[in-house]
Parts: structure tokens; sequence; C-alpha cells
């Protein structure tokens, strides 16, 4: 299994493919079908990759014999690397895709010269909230914000400080 960095339009038309079918998969058992849907739209999308790579994100594929098989979005903000997502395709779970992601990460904030990775994740997406726990992230606030339509999300914000 490889990872890489992606910069083409085909690579990041790939990966939406695959975050369709993974939000999909990962979220509707604490998200409804109309929020995913709404939240694909808003978060996943080739335009909205295409605008989030014009803001300063990096997006990096994890990649089976030329399948992608699990992504993650990251983007430097000052002192602190924001993990703003990171999915894994079901069957490729409890592989250690997570853990080699979280060293390109370290990579990435050390070069940058930053000193903690920090995320959101659902209060009720308890799976990935116990990874992130096994990982030493710490929960250091709680945070509901309106994404429109209707739709919250209703978080807890987690630190892996570095130093």
């Amino acid at each position: 299994m490889t990872v890489r960095e992606i910069f083409s339009e085909a690579d990041v038309r790939r990966m939406v493919k695959v975050a369709e079918t993974v939000w999909r998969e990962a979220n509707i058992s604490f998200c409804s079908a109309e929020q995913v849907e709404y939240m694909i739209e808003r978060f996943q999308s080739f335009e909205a990759v295409q605008g989030q790579l014009l803001q300063g994100y990096r997006y990096f594929v994890f990649e089976e014999v030329g399948d992608i098989v699990a992504y993650f979005g990251v983007q430097p903000q000052g002192e602190r690397l924001f993990l703003s997502k990171f999915y894994i395709l079901k069957e490729y779970r409890g592989q250690g895709i997570f853990s080699a992601g979280l060293d390109v990460m370290k990579k990435l904030c050390q070069e940058g010269e930053m000193n903690a990775i920090y995320l959101t994740v659902n209060r009720n997406n308890r799976h990935a909230y116990e990874v992130y726990l096994k990982k030493n992230f710490k929960v250091i606030e709680e945070a509901v914000a309106d994404i429109g339509c209707g739709f919250v999300m209703d978080d807890y914000i987690m630190q892996l400080d570095l130093n």
C-alpha cells in the first residue's frame, strides 16, 4: 500500500468517488441520510475539494493496486495542523492506515514547525473518537456548528500535542 499527496483533477475525481461511498457508510449511524448527502455535497464534492485545495488544504490518498482505499485532508493553521477528514473504506480498517497517515501528518508538522494536530469528531461517532483517544488525542473543547439547511455538527475538538 502506498500513500501520496494528490494534485491532479483526475485524482480529485477518483478520491471524491471513494468519499461518496465511505461517507455514506461511516456517517449513517449517527447522521440522517439527508444530512450525509448534504455534507458530501458541501464538503466532499469535486467542487468542494477543489475549493479547499485553493484554501491551502492538502489531500493524501492510500492506494492498493491503483485503487484508493483511504484518504485524508489537512490544512496548516499557524502552529497547528488541522485534520479536516480521514476516511478508510470499511474493508481496509484495522490495517494500520490511520497510524501511517498520522506519521505523514507528524512529518508535515515537523517541516512546517507546527506543534499539534487537531480535529473535530462528531460526539456520536464512538469508533473514531476511541481511535483518536488511543492515539493520544485529548478533548480540548466541544462545539456545535450550524452547517446550513437546518443541520448542525455536534463535535468534540481533539488535539494531539507533539512537543
